[in-house]
């Protein structure tokens, strides 16, 4: 399986791996080597948006997407440019507050 930096290619067939629950696949999907700075820009959004989609249904699926939007969005984070700061801190806010979901999850 080659993964692709490409959002809108990757997209679809993270969604099959997933819907497969192939955490394994997915997570090579989400993580591509050598991944340009925007992909976690798109990835992590994305990841955290589908977390909320499985919360009801599958809490073990919610918790991988969880976990997977926060490790992006501090991989955003640790990649931040001079400015950065304030992205830095809206992503400390947002680890928190996912890991808090994450919490929640593993705790019913």
């Amino acid at each position: 399986m080659s993964e692709s930096t490409d959002p809108e290619i990757a997209w679809p067939r993270i969604l099959d791996a997933l819907a497969a629950r192939n955490m394994k696949d997915a997570k090579k999907l989400i993580w591509p080597p050598g991944a340009p700075e925007d992909w976690y820009y798109a990835m992590a959004p994305m990841m955290e948006m589908r977390a909320g989609d499985y919360e009801k249904s599958d809490r073990e699926l919610a918790i991988f997407c969880y976990q997977q939007a926060r490790d992006l969005y501090r991989a955003q984070a640790s990649g931040a440019t001079s400015g950065g700061e304030g992205l830095a801190l809206m992503n400390e806010d947002r680890d928190h507050e996912l890991s808090r979901k994450i919490w929640l999850l593993q705790s019913q």
